[in-house]
Protein backbone atom coordinates (compact mmCIF):
# COMPACT_ATOMS: atom_id res chain seq x y z
CA UNK A 1 0.00 0.00 0.00
CA UNK A 2 3.18 2.55 1.00
CA UNK A 3 4.55 1.31 -2.44
CA UNK A 4 1.77 1.91 -4.38
CA UNK A 5 1.55 5.60 -2.92
CA UNK A 6 5.01 6.07 -4.12
CA UNK A 7 4.26 4.65 -7.52
CA UNK A 8 1.12 6.54 -8.20
CA UNK A 9 2.84 10.00 -6.86
CA UNK A 10 5.92 9.56 -8.20
CA UNK A 11 7.63 13.12 -9.31
CA UNK A 12 11.44 13.17 -9.51
CA UNK A 13 13.18 15.01 -6.41
CA UNK A 14 12.85 19.26 -6.65
CA UNK A 15 15.81 20.89 -7.87
CA UNK A 16 14.42 23.78 -6.36
CA UNK A 17 11.76 24.36 -4.10
CA UNK A 18 10.45 27.67 -3.31
CA UNK A 19 10.19 29.47 -0.20
CA UNK A 20 10.03 32.42 1.83
CA UNK A 21 13.55 34.17 2.47
CA UNK A 22 11.65 36.06 5.35
CA UNK A 23 9.91 32.66 6.58
CA UNK A 24 12.43 30.29 6.65
CA UNK A 25 15.59 29.43 6.63
CA UNK A 26 17.40 27.72 3.80
CA UNK A 27 19.10 25.13 5.58
CA UNK A 28 15.23 24.17 6.66
CA UNK A 29 14.37 23.69 2.94
CA UNK A 30 17.82 22.06 1.53
CA UNK A 31 16.95 18.15 2.37
CA UNK A 32 13.95 18.68 0.48
CA UNK A 33 16.23 18.80 -2.79
CA UNK A 34 19.06 17.27 -1.64
CA UNK A 35 18.04 14.10 0.14
CA UNK A 36 16.06 11.40 -1.37
CA UNK A 37 12.06 11.18 -0.50
CA UNK A 38 12.29 7.79 1.32
CA UNK A 39 15.30 8.85 3.52
CA UNK A 40 13.76 12.54 5.25
CA UNK A 41 13.00 11.96 8.28
CA UNK A 42 9.69 13.43 10.53
CA UNK A 43 12.32 16.44 11.47
CA UNK A 44 12.53 17.09 8.14
CA UNK A 45 8.31 16.91 6.82
CA UNK A 46 7.84 18.87 10.23
CA UNK A 47 9.46 21.85 8.90
CA UNK A 48 7.27 21.92 5.90
CA UNK A 49 4.00 21.77 8.42
CA UNK A 50 5.52 24.53 10.67
CA UNK A 51 6.03 26.62 7.39
CA UNK A 52 3.00 25.62 5.27
CA UNK A 53 2.28 28.31 2.51
CA UNK A 54 5.90 29.56 2.77
CA UNK A 55 7.57 26.69 1.09
CA UNK A 56 6.89 24.90 -1.75
CA UNK A 57 3.87 24.65 -4.31
CA UNK A 58 1.27 22.21 -5.36
CA UNK A 59 4.07 19.95 -7.38
CA UNK A 60 5.99 20.09 -3.87
CA UNK A 61 3.16 18.56 -1.92
CA UNK A 62 2.21 15.98 -4.54
CA UNK A 63 5.89 14.97 -3.90
CA UNK A 64 6.26 15.20 0.01
CA UNK A 65 2.79 13.25 0.24
CA UNK A 66 4.20 9.74 0.38
CA UNK A 67 6.78 10.64 2.59
CA UNK A 68 4.00 11.63 5.01
CA UNK A 69 1.33 9.28 4.36
CA UNK A 70 4.72 7.03 4.93
CA UNK A 71 5.25 8.01 8.34
CA UNK A 72 1.76 8.05 9.57
CA UNK A 73 1.87 4.90 8.79
CA UNK A 74 4.99 4.23 10.84
CA UNK A 75 3.65 6.14 13.98
CA UNK A 76 6.02 8.81 13.06
CA UNK A 77 4.03 11.78 12.66
CA UNK A 78 0.50 12.50 13.72
CA UNK A 79 -2.58 12.24 11.80
CA UNK A 80 -3.50 15.54 12.32
CA UNK A 81 -5.97 18.10 10.38
CA UNK A 82 -2.98 19.20 8.25
CA UNK A 83 -1.57 15.94 6.93
CA UNK A 84 -5.22 14.66 6.27
CA UNK A 85 -5.98 17.63 4.18
CA UNK A 86 -2.98 16.99 2.27
CA UNK A 87 -4.41 13.70 1.27
CA UNK A 88 -8.29 14.44 1.36
CA UNK A 89 -6.99 17.42 -1.04
CA UNK A 90 -4.75 14.64 -3.61
CA UNK A 91 -7.98 12.54 -3.29
CA UNK A 92 -10.29 15.10 -4.48
CA UNK A 93 -7.92 16.78 -6.61
CA UNK A 94 -6.54 12.88 -8.30
CA UNK A 95 -7.76 10.91 -10.71
CA UNK A 96 -8.81 7.57 -11.03
CA UNK A 97 -5.43 5.66 -9.48
CA UNK A 98 -4.50 8.54 -7.02
CA UNK A 99 -8.15 8.53 -5.56
CA UNK A 100 -7.83 4.35 -5.18
CA UNK A 101 -4.44 4.38 -3.48
CA UNK A 102 -5.64 7.29 -0.86
CA UNK A 103 -8.40 5.13 -0.39
CA UNK A 104 -6.26 2.09 -0.05
CA UNK A 105 -3.70 3.77 2.24
CA UNK A 106 -6.85 4.72 4.90
CA UNK A 107 -8.46 1.29 4.72
CA UNK A 108 -4.40 -0.35 5.49
CA UNK A 109 -3.82 2.43 8.00
CA UNK A 110 -6.70 2.05 10.79
CA UNK A 111 -5.42 4.72 13.22
CA UNK A 112 -5.24 7.60 9.89
CA UNK A 113 -8.54 6.25 9.21
CA UNK A 114 -9.83 6.91 12.58
CA UNK A 115 -8.45 10.53 12.38
CA UNK A 116 -10.30 11.37 9.29
CA UNK A 117 -13.58 9.74 10.41
CA UNK A 118 -13.12 11.84 13.12
CA UNK A 119 -12.16 15.22 11.27
CA UNK A 120 -15.16 14.40 9.27
CA UNK A 121 -17.68 14.02 11.58
CA UNK A 122 -16.32 16.45 14.29
CA UNK A 123 -15.71 19.06 11.90
CA UNK A 124 -19.12 18.30 9.74
CA UNK A 125 -16.48 17.92 6.89
CA UNK A 126 -18.98 16.32 4.47
CA UNK A 127 -17.49 18.33 1.56
CA UNK A 128 -14.90 16.25 0.55
CA UNK A 129 -15.30 13.14 -1.92
CA UNK A 130 -13.77 11.24 0.89
CA UNK A 131 -16.51 11.96 3.37
CA UNK A 132 -18.74 9.66 0.66
CA UNK A 133 -15.95 7.15 0.93
CA UNK A 134 -16.71 7.02 4.37
CA UNK A 135 -19.84 5.88 3.80
CA UNK A 136 -19.43 2.71 2.02
CA UNK A 137 -19.15 -0.72 3.95
CA UNK A 138 -15.01 -1.15 3.87
CA UNK A 139 -13.88 1.75 6.00
CA UNK A 140 -16.57 0.41 9.05
CA UNK A 141 -15.06 -2.78 8.84
CA UNK A 142 -11.70 -1.79 8.96
CA UNK A 143 -12.36 0.40 12.34
CA UNK A 144 -14.40 -2.03 13.58
CA UNK A 145 -11.69 -4.78 12.91
CA UNK A 146 -8.53 -2.38 14.47
CA UNK A 147 -11.55 -2.24 17.87
CA UNK A 148 -12.02 -5.97 18.23
CA UNK A 149 -7.84 -6.94 17.24
CA UNK A 150 -6.68 -4.72 19.98
CA UNK A 151 -4.91 -2.51 17.75
CA UNK A 152 -6.14 0.01 19.59
CA UNK A 153 -4.90 0.68 22.76
CA UNK A 154 -6.31 3.99 23.14
CA UNK A 155 -9.59 3.30 22.10
CA UNK A 156 -9.32 5.79 18.79
CA UNK A 157 -10.33 3.14 16.09
CA UNK A 158 -13.21 2.13 18.17
CA UNK A 159 -14.57 5.64 19.10
CA UNK A 160 -14.39 6.53 15.26
CA UNK A 161 -16.34 3.49 14.34
CA UNK A 162 -19.13 4.37 16.95
CA UNK A 163 -18.81 8.42 15.59
CA UNK A 164 -18.99 6.39 11.52
CA UNK A 165 -21.53 4.31 12.19
CA UNK A 166 -23.64 6.93 13.56
CA UNK A 167 -23.25 9.54 11.20
CA UNK A 168 -23.68 7.18 8.28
Amino acid sequence: MIERLYEVFALPRPAVVDFCDHCVDPADVAPFTSVPLRELTPDHVEKFWLRSGTIGDAAFVRYLLPRVLDLIAAGELEADFFWLRLATEAHAGGDQRERAAVEAYFLATPRALAALVDEVTTAKRADHDLATWLREPDPLAVLEDAALTGSDPDGACSAAHQALESWR
